[in-house]
């Protein structure tokens, strides 16, 4: 393949990642707790220093650069605004370096979308049905039949018990990875954060970190950057046909 054509192939390949990043985001400008992930792209040498044959910045034509190429996406932790809906199974955190568990099978999860709500038998789920958990690491139950109340500062109370749902904070946001519906799964030990510490509230949700305008402003940049290695593509092609063309008339 020609080299120009491979760069210009190369440059779509990325774009075209940027924008499924940047339509996942907008898609979920709507999610409580969700938090934007962004692409990495990084410069490549070319291939002749990728495998030793010269070394970088000989000055040669071999030290022309490679193009680019797709890093693991990065998530983004900034906190979201915060929402008041009056519901008290509602929960958020003013500290965004917190998060909720909760239980799915086997798993635990954490997670910054506290919408939650009790089912029929008296189990605190997310809207997954996946079940959230106390402090003492036990899914949260109470009895349907009875009278509860949520305090603001997040504790369920019923029948002179009273019940705080599990924080935990990773010591490193890098440490967690993301595993689905708003889900992340830490790769390291979390610590369950100090009771002078905790910052949950009821009636309140963390709306999603993704500023709509920001990411439609990267979205449009994203298309045309893509649009023009596509036309790059063209005419470089259009320009080695009409040279093999004028090759085989002489």
């Amino acid at each position: 393949m020609p080299y120009g054509i491979y760069l210009s192939a190369a440059g779509a390949h990325v774009q075209n990642h940027r924008l499924e990043v940047l339509s996942n985001n907008l898609a979920n400008i709507n999610t409580p707790g969700f938090k934007q992930t962004f692409s990495v792209l990084q410069s490549r040498h070319n291939k002749a220093i990728e495998d030793g044959e010269v070394s970088a910045n000989s000055g040669t034509l071999a030290d022309i650069g490679g193009g680019v190429k797709i890093q693991p996406t990065m998530t983004s932790f900034e906190h979201g605004p915060m929402e008041r809906t009056g519901t008290k199974t509602d929960f958020a955190m003013h500290d965004k370096n917190s998060f909720f568990v909760v239980q799915r099978g086997e798993e635990q999860f954490l997670t910054r979308a506290g919408g939650f709500v009790f089912n029929s038998a008296g189990q605190l789920t997310t809207t997954n049905g996946d079940y959230v958990l106390s402090a003492d690491g036990n899914p949260i139950q109470i009895d349907p039949t009875n009278r509860y109340e949520v305090n603001d500062d997040g504790t369920i109370r019923q029948n002179g018990a009273a019940i705080n749902l599990m924080a935990v904070r990773p010591e490193n946001l890098g440490d967690l990875s993301r595993a689905g519906d708003n889900l992340f799964k830490p790769l390291a030990e979390v610590q369950p954060v100090p009771p002078n510490e905790r910052a949950v509230v009821s009636g309140f949700l963390e709306k999603s970190a993704v500023n709509p305008t920001m990411a439609m402003m990267e979205l449009i940049e994203a298309s045309r950057a893509y649009e023009s290695n596509l036309r790059l593509i063209q005419h470089q092609d259009q320009a080695y046909g009409n040279l093999i063309g004028r090759l085989l008339k002489e």
